[in-house]
């Protein structure tokens, strides 16, 4: 399941890694340097990984979710809070749904299962910089449902009737996963008009980002969920 997610795209790639096993670590600095991706930093806990981003301003943090003194996800909910143009991807052997659903919530853009292959991996971090959101296909279904029929996260502030017809389409093609170039080409407008619709639709529900959006379009039933 891949969601278009952040309108301020970037093909450079800094990457933190954050995991309190050291073979862990290593593995995975060979693999993203064998495919040019640049490694800028290694952290053992949550708490290492906040003071490496403030010193070392990398683009993308990929971690473990259980590790010591701080977890993952509480790490990820400050980092998003203080640095939320940065993007978290969450590396696990678990597929917790509850902990998938926060991660969500708290801005992260992926959550991958740690025996996923190692070219899906490297997909995964590239899709992510290009403002993708990807949660892994054998936790994907369940989540939908978790996030469909579970209790409302964020309350909405405004009515959903504010949004226009066209606004509605906009976040129809956000959550099936369409670019800002793709929903111009389907709706036939401008990719600036399509930058001023998604900026709407953020303003009127009254979110932070394309995660955001997608998240409560699906809980809140804005969009259709049979397709």
């Amino acid at each position: 399941m891949v969601i278009q997610m952040n309108e301020f795209l970037t093909n450079e790639i800094r990457l933190l890694l954050v995991d309190d096993d050291p073979l862990v670590r290593r593995s995975l600095r060979m693999l993203f340097e064998l495919h040019d991706i640049s490694v800028i930093g290694e952290a053992t806990n949550g708490e290492e990984a906040i003071e490496s981003i403030a010193k070392l301003k990398p683009t993308m943090v990929l971690m473990d979710v259980n590790m010591p003194k701080m977890d993952g996800i509480r790490a990820a909910r400050v980092i998003k809070s203080k640095n939320p143009g940065i993007q978290v991807i969450i590396l696990t052997v678990s597929n917790q749904h509850d902990k998938v659903v926060q991660a969500i919530r708290d801005g992260c853009s992926a959550y991958v299962l740690k025996d996923s292959p190692a070219e899906q991996l490297i997909e995964i971090v590239e899709s992510v910089a290009e403002g993708r959101y990807f949660v892994d296909t054998a936790i994907a279904n369940d989540l939908l449902v978790n996030l469909v029929q579970g209790t409302p996260h964020y309350q909405m502030q405004k009515t959903p009737s504010l949004l226009t017809v066209r606004e509605k389409e906009v976040l129809q093609l956000i959550v099936n996963g369409h670019s800002n170039k793709e929903i111009a080409g389907k709706l036939n407008i401008t990719l600036r008009t399509v930058k001023a619709h998604v900026s709407s639709i953020l303003i009127k529900l009254d979110v932070n980002d394309r995660t955001q959006a997608a998240v409560m379009a699906l809980q809140e039933r804005l969009v259709d969920t049979t397709g």
